[in-house]
């Protein structure tokens, strides 16, 4: 049986502190300390799988749900070595923090220079779009077709039919702010947000609650990423995903080699493994959008729409302050 190199701290240590983010006295040789936003399942599979393939030991922890500056600050404070798994925004903040090294993988240099940090200071592993996932019993109740568009969002029937997460979340729900701010403009934007609003719309914690919602029937439409939207047609087959088709978003997920870290070699190599074909097929299994296979199948997901080239300094900057101008339009 192969020796797994993996060291996880209890789950007491890491509500307190976030990603071991104390800082520590500097890790043994052929150690490398890796912090992840991904899934913990697939974030433990990539790490085990490196950790096995290279001997090299792996100090890994999830990093703790908090507001994106408190993540920042704790990272910026710390000896991680290697982050994966945030946005393109928040990697776009921490680098103007000047947190991040810049590190090219042999594997990422196909990727298209519009999906990449022109400074080489972070890496996109995957994609993902916006969806709507619509419950086909109820659309046939309403006596309409399941949207796929934002405008079909504002159909009188849909009063009050509405689900997705907090815009906080990040994800679909502000892709869908940004988008329509930045291909529309402002003020056309506003006045939908306004017209949204007078559906009632119901925000949650978290897309997987949204999803539930409609796949329990108590709403008929939710705002989601096409990936988990899929995911749940192919269960369900009373459910139905489609890509927004008039302002879609490049929802990127990232990896990056943190400044303070102490392992630079170590931290390379990882980032070299993280587009190796071993971690590729990881990703694969666990139904993540690798922006290498979509770029290469150009009909993965059919027509995702129009998808603006967004502008991250401003998305990233401005967050709050676009959630609660979107949130308060009349």
């Amino acid at each position: 049986m192969k020796r797994i190199y993996v060291i996880l701290a209890l789950l007491t240590v890491l509500t307190a502190t976030g990603c071991n983010l104390q800082k520590q006295d500097p890790p043994a040789e052929g150690v490398v300390r890796v912090c992840s936003s991904m899934n913990r399942n697939l974030s433990e599979a990539l790490v085990e799988a490196f950790a096995n393939k290279t001997g090299i030991v792996v100090e890994f922890d999830p990093l703790v749900a908090t507001s994106l500056s408190q993540r920042l600050d704790l990272l910026g404070n710390s000896k991680v070595d290697v982050w994966m798994g945030g946005s393109a925004e928040e990697y776009y903040m921490a680098a103007e923090r000047d947190m991040l090294a810049t590190y090219l993988p042999r594997g990422a240099a196909g990727i298209p220079p519009q999906y990449m940090d022109r400074d080489g200071r972070w890496v996109p592993l995957s994609i993902d779009y916006i969806a709507l996932l619509s419950n086909r019993n109820n659309m046939k109740k309403l006596g309409i077709e399941p949207p796929s568009s934002w405008d079909e969002l504002l159909q009188p029937v849909l009063h009050n039919e509405i689900v997705m997460a907090d815009p906080v979340t990040g994800g679909p729900p502000y892709g869908l702010i940004t988008s329509l701010w930045q291909l529309r403009g402002r003020e056309a934007a506003l006045q939908y947000a306004g017209s949204l609003r007078t559906q009632q719309v119901l925000y949650l914690p978290t897309e997987a609650k949204a999803g539930y919602e409609v796949y329990l029937g108590s709403k008929a439409v939710a705002v989601m990423s096409l990936r988990h939207a899929l995911a749940l047609e192919r269960e369900h087959p009373f459910l139905y995903a489609a890509p927004v088709r008039d302002g879609n978003k490049n929802m990127i997920t990232a990896a990056a080699i943190l400044k303070n870290g102490e392992k630079r070699r170590e931290a390379e190599r990882f980032m070299e493994y993280l587009f190796s074909k071993e971690a590729m097929q990881i990703m694969r299994e666990y139904q993540i959008n690798q922006l290498a296979d979509v770029l290469n199948d150009k009909n993965k997901y059919g027509d995702i729409g129009i998808v603006p080239n967004d502008d991250l300094r401003w998305m990233a900057g401005e967050k709050q302050a676009l959630i609660k101008e979107w949130l308060n339009a009349k």
